[in-house]
């Protein structure tokens, strides 16, 4: 079997398109391939096989709000020091992408960031920005990130090239877009996960690359400096008896996964996107004037893309941060989207990631959420403001650059640390 075998191109689809994150035996149940049932030992070896040869990507992915966590893109220009990006502890995404106006080149990184926390992590960036170590920093705040999937074996052919054939009918995330963004929205630890903490380290061990209750459990035991025991009695009493701490894993995972559309936005799904030929990442960022015209704007871009990443600007503003890997012949078509869209007084912003240089600069502590910050008796997040600011102080050059005139720092969307999240394409996004 071959990666981009339409039968599996079609598993894809269907994951996407099922508000629920499902085993094998479930996926058999309800998938058919060209109108015949496919047996629950041949949706398990194709699992397998996804993700021994492709990086396969398939888990629930949260709403970042609900763990407390803001959802953040950072754009550094000007990065002198990469090691700004290793230092807190909350990253999720990272790509170095060329700005379509000007051709410069810059980073962006993608976190997850206690929303408690907004303020001091403002400083850090300023002080980044003081110390010499980059020219200019733009943040910007989101809602939960949302994620559009145009029916994968409709755009990949069997040996990887990408293109767009006829029209692409993507009406399940257009509904499943408006449902989301009429929800109540606010940053802290909600009801579900208030009652079961253990739920965030569960959660988030999951993000990476964790498919399994048994690794799940095995990784958080793994942390030997966790407070572990500090996520229940029942736990506390089983945490070195392995078949019971293992149970009590399952049994919370299975618990919250009941509410799936409570505690998840949607399942992820991908796989290694560096084996598809004749791709590009383009994102934009875009004033579309209404929340009508946001996912709009997202959907129409998705018709045009492999996938789509779609992140709602938090506040009052309605502006929007759309990326979308797509076929490198749909470049114009994308441009026509965004200024069809684009209501702001200001340019849109728009870019193109630098694959190579992605992949040449990208480390692991880019992206990490360490759950071992979060208090389960406070259900708040630790912020050590102070260390992450000693830190920065000695990255700093023994003779500091002096920034360039347009070197600041700015924020695009809500300010408050109270209101609203993991992630873009490219190395390390969930």
């Amino acid at each position: 079997m071959e990666l981009f075998d339409p039968r599996l191109m079609r598993l894809l689809t269907f994951l996407t398109r099922r508000q629920a994150w499902m085993s094998h035996r479930e996926v058999a149940k309800a998938l058919r391939i060209d109108g015949e049932p496919v047996t629950s030992r041949t949706v398990h070896r194709w699992f397998v096989f996804l993700r021994e040869t492709a990086s396969f990507v398939y888990y629930p992915y949260p709403r970042a709000n609900l763990l407390g966590l803001q959802d953040v893109v950072v754009t550094v220009r000007g990065l002198r020091q990469p090691e700004v990006l290793s230092v807190l502890p909350f990253g999720a995404s990272f790509g170095i992408e060329v700005g379509m106006a000007d051709g410069i080149p810059f980073a962006s990184q993608g976190y997850w960031v206690p929303g408690t926390a907004m303020e001091a992590f403002q400083e850090y960036w300023r002080a980044a920005r003081d110390l010499g170590l980059l020219d200019e920093v733009d943040v910007f705040q989101s809602r939960n990130t949302h994620f559009v999937y145009s029916p994968f074996e409709s755009l990949i052919g069997p040996d990887g090239n990408t293109g767009l054939h006829g029209p692409v009918d993507n009406s399940h995330f257009e509904s499943l877009l408006r449902a989301q963004l009429r929800r109540p929205f606010e940053v802290e630890v909600g009801d579900p996960i208030a009652r079961a903490p253990l739920v965030v380290p569960i959660v988030l061990e999951h993000l990476w690359a964790h498919y399994s209750s048994r690794q799940v459990w095995q990784a958080i035991r793994g942390k030997w400096d966790a407070p572990i025991r500090a996520y229940g009695p029942a736990l506390a009493r089983n945490v070195d008896r392995p078949g019971a701490a293992l149970r009590i894993v399952q049994e919370q995972w299975a618990a919250i996964l009941r509410h799936f559309n409570e505690v998840f936005v949607q399942p992820r799904v991908f796989f290694d996107w560096t084996r598809l030929r004749n791709t590009m990442f383009l994102s934009f960022v875009l004033q579309p004037g209404s929340v009508e015209g946001m996912i709009d704007a997202a959907i129409r871009a998705s018709e045009r893309a492999l996938y789509t990443s779609f992140k709602p600007g938090a506040g009052d503003e309605a502006r929007c941060m759309i990326t979308c890997l797509a076929p490198s012949d749909q470049l114009v078509p994308l441009l026509q989207v965004v200024r069809d869209h684009h209501r702001g007084r200001e340019a849109p912003v728009v870019s193109v990631q630098d694959k190579t240089a992605t992949a040449e600069l990208f480390q692991k502590t880019f992206c990490r959420v360490d759950w071992r910050l979060f208090d389960p008796s406070a259900l708040g997040w630790r912020f050590h403001r102070h260390q992450y600011a000693e830190t920065l102080k000695r990255l700093r050059p023994e003779a500091p650059l002096t920034p360039s005139p347009r070197g600041r720092a700015r924020s695009r969307g809500s300010q408050s640390p109270g209101r609203n999240r993991r992630p873009r394409g490219g190395p390390g996004a969930p």
